[in-house]
């Protein structure tokens, strides 16, 4: 209060401050407010005027009343406003980066749905499925995303002719956790993987390629685009067969060890680069070929992973979350409930333990 002294004035009885305001540049007079009455005005001024930010609610309350801390008196209460709580965007803090790898081909395949929404066509959707390790990709059109197309395309396209691979990675759709897929697995003998709930973040090589795969179809002329599932196994084909930048190579090259022979060197008449004398010869070449590949495709991956990690995890934290306290979940279902649906479900959880640095089990 002495460092306000000479601002201070009486009136009626009623302690006050006379200001200039900056934005009017005129004179106002705004209550000296006790410490125990300012929790009335907090109410009032932002629960009934339509629980507005910190920065609009004070310009309502500094219009006639002060405090010493008012700012910070403020910023504490909406923050613990229950309205503003639920109805308050997501949070964009993350946990940091964990690399999601693959050390050989088909040690880790991930699949995901992708929906081109053009209703009008036969085939909605495009099963998408990636190598984690040589970024193969299979791209199959789909009449729907049941859990028998699932294991059809699965079957006809990775296990049949390439074999099982160790692990298959998807997002928790029913298609990918049913019963008849689950089968598929124990069949084989495939372990299943899959990321956390509404995170297709999880599953980013398929994500990448998703992206990759539209712009390779928007590429298409418009005549062509009606005509999309016939040219899609060569817009594929041309993805394989091009270097990634990841590890460095073309797809088509670490699964095979060789490069494939285009159409287009045909026409040219491009020699064939890996004629051998002898079958133990050309064996021997395409093992040191493989050896050597594999190696640099690993060291390339390791180090794009890396990088990664250091531009993600420039914005990312632990979370601080700890076992016994009381938390609320972003409700994912809030379509239902309208636009002026809460974002948050209205039951507080409690933390029971930590499963992993961005996992809790609740």
């Amino acid at each position: 209060m002495l460092s306000q002294w000479n601002r201070l004035t009486v009136q009626d009885g009623v302690i006050c401050r006379v200001v200039q305001d900056s934005q009017t540049n005129e004179t106002i007079t705004q209550i000296w407010v006790p410490q125990q009455r300012t929790s009335v005005l907090l109410e009032n001024y932002h629960d009934k005027t339509g629980h507005q930010g910190v920065e609009r609610t004070l310009s309502l309350l500094r219009r006639h009343f002060y405090w010493v801390g008012m700012e910070g008196t403020l910023r504490d209460f909406i923050q613990a406003c229950p309205r503003c709580i639920f109805r308050k965007a997501r949070p964009e803090s993350k946990a940091p980066l964990v690399p999601f790898t693959a050390q050989t081909p088909l040690n880790v395949v991930a699949m995901d749905f992708l929906s081109l929404g053009r209703p009008a066509d036969r085939y909605q959707n495009i099963l998408v499925i990636t190598d984690l390790f040589t970024k193969s990709a299979w791209a199959v059109p789909t009449v729907d995303q049941s859990a028998l197309t699932t294991a059809r395309v699965l079957w006809n396209c990775v296990i049949q002719p390439f074999g099982c691979p160790e692990v298959f990675h998807s997002d928790q759709g029913a298609n990918f956790e049913s019963n008849l897929v689950k089968e598929l697995w124990a069949l084989y003998g495939c372990r299943k993987s899959r990321t956390s709930v509404y995170h297709p973040q999880g599953n980013g090589v398929c994500e990448r390629f998703n992206q990759t795969l539209l712009d390779l179809l928007g590429t298409l002329e418009r005549e062509q685009q009606s005509r999309w599932v016939e040219h899609l196994p060569s817009l594929v084909h041309a993805y394989n067969n091009t270097m990634h930048s990841t590890t460095g190579y073309a797809p088509m090259y670490l699964m095979f060890g060789r490069h494939a022979c285009l159409p287009l060197d045909l026409a040219l008449g491009v020699p064939r680069q890996d004629g051998a004398n002898s079958v133990q010869e050309w064996v021997s070449t395409h093992h040191e070929r493989l050896t050597y590949a594999y190696g640099k495709a690993s060291e390339n991956s390791s180090k794009a992973a890396a990088k990664n990690k250091r531009l993600y995890d420039r914005t990312a934290r632990d979370s601080p979350l700890l076992s016994g306290e009381r938390v609320l979940v972003w409700d994912n279902r809030r379509r239902a409930k309208g636009k002026l649906g809460d974002r948050w479900e209205s039951q507080p959880y409690v933390i029971v333990r930590q499963l992993s640095r961005g996992a809790r089990c609740m």
